[in-house]
């Protein structure tokens, strides 16, 4: 095609879409707001199916609310529990978490072993238990190693009480005095965290959990998803009964966009270009 004519026609284009009202080129605005990513402090650039804040609920899935009431990290809750994010990577669909009530601190605001939402999440190879135990009689003597000891006060007990960890080895191991402690958690940690007394009991208690453990979670669109996607839209959820559903420029799609917006079917038919 001549350029003159390509020219010619490229300005015929914008003043006849200059013309036009807005709500001819308009875009759906489900897909316009399934079009922001989601961000809270260090998480950006975060998508379906996630949603919260920025992006409205049929923006993702049920089950992965993000909450943005902390400075640094969104918050996701399993029951009555809640989990700062430390870091998503959405191509291995794998989530960082800690505990937030054993944020900076190993004595817990609650009595409340740590539960997921088994359905769309499950833990990774990567991740260890620990148990801790809370307010224990005092013993004279224990077989609890040193390193698995240390003090945190609860509300309504002595400032100074007696408090251990086990891992995996320890707990096969039966001590009948822990059942007299008035708490008990079980907390996931990385498998690579090291608590050794080298560096102090607490301390080193704290950083593995506020390293926090890695979790899959699972979504059973994703391949429609990734469809979607590569057509331009955005994933996007409808209801329980079809719960996946692509939003595109001018409206929404069951799996993938078809058909092209205004200015690109016009800039073609102009131009040639298609």
């Amino acid at each position: 095609m001549d350029i003159h004519l390509a020219l010619s026609s490229l300005i015929t284009l914008s003043f006849f879409l200059a013309i036009l009202p807005p709500s001819y080129y308009a875009y759906d605005p489900r897909f316009v707001d399934c079009s922001r990513p989601y961000e809270c402090g260090r998480i950006k650039d975060v998508s379906y199916p996630f949603w919260g804040v920025n992006r409205p609920e049929h923006c993702g899935r049920q089950g992965f609310k993000l909450e943005c009431y902390d400075e640094e990290y969104p918050i996701i809750k399993f029951e009555k529990l809640e989990f700062l994010i430390l870091n998503i990577s959405e191509s291995q669909n794998i989530m960082t978490i800690a505990r937030w009530d054993l944020w900076n601190r190993s004595c817990p605001r609650t009595n409340l072993s740590t539960i997921l939402n088994y359905s769309i999440f499950d833990y990774t190879s990567a991740v260890r238990n620990i148990t801790l135990f809370y307010d224990c009689p005092s013993q004279v003597y224990t077989p609890i190693p040193v390193q698995n000891r240390f003090t945190c006060s609860l509300e309504g007990s002595d400032v100074n009480n007696y408090s251990y960890f086990v891992n995996e080895t320890l707990a096969k191991i039966q001590f009948p005095f822990l059942e007299q402690c008035r708490g008990r958690i079980r907390v996931p940690i990385l498998r690579n965290s090291i608590i050794d007394e080298s560096a102090g009991v607490v301390p080193a208690l704290h950083e593995a959990l506020k390293q926090g453990f890695d979790v899959d979670y699972n979504f059973l669109d994703k391949t429609a998803c990734d469809g979607c996607m590569k057509s331009g839209g955005n994933c996007g959820y409808s209801n329980e009964t079809h719960p996946f559903v692509c939003f595109c420029r001018d409206g929404e799609r069951s799996h993938f966009c078809t058909g092209n917006n205004l200015y690109s079917f016009s800039l073609s038919h102009f131009t040639g270009l298609g």
